[in-house]
Formats: structure tokens, sequence, C-alpha cells
């Protein structure tokens, strides 16, 4: 097996175009979404005073109106988890993607190099065998998922993903491979249903801003 040099990930992902500059449309898309109920969240903590003079009768219609909303983002999740291929530990995928190397210098044909969307999830605790309980979330997507993933993990992507890896905490990648023209698409709905932009991709957002 070749070994794997960070030169050699830079380059390769440098070749495909991995998910930082694919993901732009898709966060200029969805920022000012994201914004806009970030914005009216604020709104509503300013009216606070206002909102102790309702009546019970509208208190219990917002619990209401709360609670199916939280139902329904937990069903989204579920579904779209469900739709993954099986589910890999983040440190297998690592593992899996070295040992599938034969030639060190062409890192996009090895393992999972097909095109297509992904999720890394980082969950409470070894333990936890709901996938929809994850604490953080980052979705990407790629012309090679394997090398995508792979070079978050060896820190050329999400720092957060990356510190996560590194201090080894519970992980696990999601695989949705869809055709190159489909990406876009499926990775807006995925990292909605999946809430990314209030998690890990929230960077995304944050870098996206700066250059305006």
């Amino acid at each position: 097996m070749a070994k794997i040099k960070l030169r050699d990930v830079k380059n390769a992902v440098d070749t495909v175009r991995e998910v930082m500059p694919i993901i732009e449309p898709l966060v200029r898309e969805h920022g000012p979404k994201v914004v806009d109920q970030a914005e009216k969240i604020a709104h509503q903590a300013g009216n606070a005073v206002d909102d102790a003079k309702r009546t019970i009768t509208e208190k219990i219609q917002q619990h209401k109106d709360g609670q199916d909303q939280k139902r329904a983002l937990g069903e989204s999740k579920k579904k779209a988890i469900a739709s993954s291929l099986p589910p890999v530990s983040a440190s297998e995928f690592f593992e899996n993607f070295e040992s599938n190397i034969s030639d060190a210098t062409d890192l996009d044909n090895g393992y999972m190099a097909i095109s297509g969307c992904y999720a890394i999830i980082t969950l409470k605790s070894e333990r936890e065998k709901d996938l929809t309980a994850y604490k953080d979330v980052y979705v990407g997507c790629s012309k090679s998922i394997g090398l995508s993933v792979y070079s978050q993990f060896r820190g050329l992507g999400n720092v957060d993903v990356y510190a996560d890896f590194k201090f080894k905490e519970p992980m696990k990648v999601l695989i949705y491979p869809c055709e190159e023209s489909e990406m876009l698409n499926q990775c807006a709905e995925l990292a909605e249903s999946l809430q990314a932009f209030g998690s890990y991709n929230s960077r995304d957002l944050e870098s996206s801003n700066g250059k305006e």
C-alpha cells in the first residue's frame, strides 16, 4: 500500500473540486433563509414582554405549533438517514480509504470513488444507537465521495469535523450516491433535512457572508 502524504491529498482534492467550491451555490441559495430565520428568532426574543401578556389559549397553541414543528423535523431527519447507504464509522471509513489506495497520486479513484452527497454525524456517545440523536452534522457533496470525506478527516475541510475525528469522537458517515447533475439539489435537500446549517455547515454561511 502506498503511503499517503498530505500534499497528495491536497492535489487530488484540487483535481476533483472537493466540497468547498461545490457547496457555494448551495450556501447562496439557503443562506438568506437561515439568516431570515435567525432574525425572526431575535425579533421574537425582543417581544418577550408582549408574549407574557398573551392569553393561555394562545400559549397552548404556540406550544402545539412548536411540538408539530419539532415532530416534522424529527421525521425529516429519520427519512434522510434511512435513505443513506449503510452507515460506516469514521475510523472504519478512514482505514478503508487508506487500505484501498495502491497509487498515492491517484486518490480520487479509490474507496467510495463515486459522485454524490454525504453526511458526517457526531454522536453523543459510542452507546448511542439512534442516529437521529446526533449532536452535530456536516453535509457535503463531491465527484468523489471517498476522497472528499477522507480529506475532511485529514484536516482539509471543515475544522469542526476534523477536530471531532482527531479527538476520536463517535462519528458515522452516511453516503448518498447520485449523478453529478443532481448533486447540488440533493445536497440542499439533505442539508435542510439534517439541519446542517444550524450545525457544522454554519461555517459555510460565515464564509459566504464574509465574501459579500
